[in-house]
């Protein structure tokens, strides 16, 4: 029986990691057995999980039974805690990064953290009666991917995912990502979302490998005929993020402000977060009393809710300003429904936002150019706008549809489960 182990962040519970539904409906047909292993404990279960699979909910906090516990813990992994260390120094120091106190006491807690995320995989599995031919799959190349390249099982693999947030280590707030080096060097493979990603890692710590491979994202194609324009001369803009500071919606309401277009103006914006009252207070005081630009905040929408409106609206643009990306969700999704986008080039957004779909952004764009794209926008023909509608979705199709890139990836993850065993079975 063939088990896959899949460590997430969120999944199947809150409202985070929602693009890994279109996944594992092909995971779930592709494997006897799966076990979810999530690091969300108080949030309640929101996904529904087909086939034959066990959820489990790791505590990430140390609680105080495991507080006092650490002494031993720290004995008994002493070596491959030193070990550890000092080959995370030793490869900073070879290409010049400079480890502050600051940065040597993030690893050490991060190494902790991978080898209790590490002991609570192996008694979970031993628990289930699994000892072999096990896919240990972390959807992030953080913790979860750390403490998989410290197990061994017969006859298994360790692979992982690598999106922005955990590569792309000088856009991340405190500028340091432990262990990348490590997990490079232990997993069995790493599936990466952008060509952009591959090439930065690759160059971050001085690696290529086969092992290292671009695996797109996708979404579900809609089967439906896109609908004309039935806003009666109403430009329809729509964003979809996180209200947090890296989404950077300020942007877009200092845009919409100096905006000078023909046609009335309505802004949605589907998405919730920290910065929600900042963002409105933002929009009333900039947009308020704009004659022909209206805006509404739609919070949180679920993902099937979220593709219904795209599905029963029509929506002319698409906007992403963050300051970082990988390859968005949002925008495949957007494309799915032949909306043009304009995005900042970040990541491998330019992977997905190409000539003919959309416009890309400087990261450190003015207000100014992004009105004069939304003008631009807003001012095509209905011939000039099927045609960007008619590429997006043609581009969406080719490239990030789910069911073919996920069948895909299952496949390449049975291959090298393959070649593993023949490897450490030669005869």
């Amino acid at each position: 029986m063939k088990t896959l182990v899949l460590l997430t962040s969120q999944f199947p519970f809150g409202t985070g990691e929602s693009f890994i539904v279109s996944e594992y409906r092909i995971l779930s047909q592709s494997f006897d057995r799966i076990i979810i292993i999530a690091q969300n404990v108080s949030a309640e279960r929101t996904r529904i999980t087909p086939g034959n699979v066990t959820i489990l909910r790791y505590n990430t906090a140390t609680s105080l039974a495991g507080f006092f516990y650490l002494p031993v813990l720290l004995l008994a992994n002493s070596v491959t805690i030193i070990k550890l260390f000092k080959e995370e120094s030793d490869f900073r120091k070879a290409i010049g990064y400079h480890l502050t106190f600051k940065n040597l006491s993030t690893l050490f807690r991060k190494i902790i953290k991978a080898v209790q995320l590490r002991d609570f995989i192996r008694k979970s599995l031993s628990e289930e009666g699994i000892h072999e031919s096990v896919i240990l799959y972390s959807y992030w190349l953080k913790t979860g991917a750390h403490a998989i390249s410290m197990l061994e099982y017969k006859d298994s693999i360790r692979i992982a995912r690598a999106h922005g947030s955990d590569i792309y280590e000088e856009k991340t707030q405190s500028g340091y990502l432990p262990l990348l080096k490590y997990s490079a060097l232990n997993l069995d493979a790493i599936f990466f979302i952008s060509k952009h990603g591959k090439e930065y890692f690759e160059d971050k710590i001085r690696t290529k490998s086969s092992h290292f491979i671009v695996s797109y994202l996708g979404v579900v194609k809609p089967d439906f005929e896109i609908t004309k324009d039935n806003n009666s001369g109403k430009f329809v803009i729509v964003s979809c993020s996180n209200m947090v500071p890296l989404k950077r919606i300020d942007l877009i309401i200092y845009a919409l402000k100096i905006v000078n277009s023909d046609k009335e103006i309505e802004w949605l914006h589907f998405g919730d977060g920290i910065l929600k009252n900042e963002i409105k207070e933002i929009a009333h005081n900039n947009l308020g009393s704009s004659l022909g630009k209206n805006y509404r905040f739609m919070g949180y929408y679920p993902n099937d809710k979220l593709l219904d409106y795209y599905r029963s609206n029509q929506v002319n643009l698409f906007i992403n300003t963050s300051s970082t990306e990988g390859v968005p969700v949002s925008i495949m999704e957007a494309q799915c429904f032949g909306i043009p986008v304009i995005a900042t080039d970040t990541g491998g957004v330019k992977e997905l936002v190409t000539e003919g779909t959309g416009s890309l952004l400087p990261v450190n764009f003015a207000p100014a150019d992004l009105a004069k794209l939304i003008e631009y926008y807003s001012g095509l023909n209905e011939e000039e706008s099927e045609i960007i509608r008619a590429n997006a979705m043609r581009n969406l199709s080719l490239n990030f549809n789910a069911s073919s890139n996920y069948k895909d990836f299952v496949m390449k993850v049975n291959s090298i489960l393959a070649s593993e065993k023949i490897s450490r079975n030669p005869y």
